[in-house]
């Protein structure tokens, strides 16, 4: 699967509060149970940042990285392959 921006994997409220949203938009969503491990992405996910992301927290990735298991960011910028493409 292969997401093109705004993934918001956001972790904490710390997280949550360097988002480049309005306020009201501003919600943990799920990400954080798949951080911490209580769910598993059924599927290999790979996504891009976009404007509305947690910049603190993909910033630690620069140049991409495991974000969950089995969810990678790319990075700001990135290649990987995947089963031969």
């Amino acid at each position: 699967l292969l997401i093109c921006g705004d993934f918001q994997a956001v972790r904490n409220e710390q997280d949550l509060n360097c988002m480049a949203v309005p306020q009201k938009y501003r919600t943990m969503n799920s990400f954080y149970k798949y951080y911490s491990g209580e769910l598993v992405a059924p599927v290999l996910t790979v996504f891009v940042g976009g404007n509305h992301e947690a910049s603190n927290h993909l910033w630690e990735l620069f140049h991409g990285g495991w974000v969950a298991p089995n969810i990678y960011f790319l990075g700001y910028a990135g290649v990987v392959n995947v089963g031969g493409l």
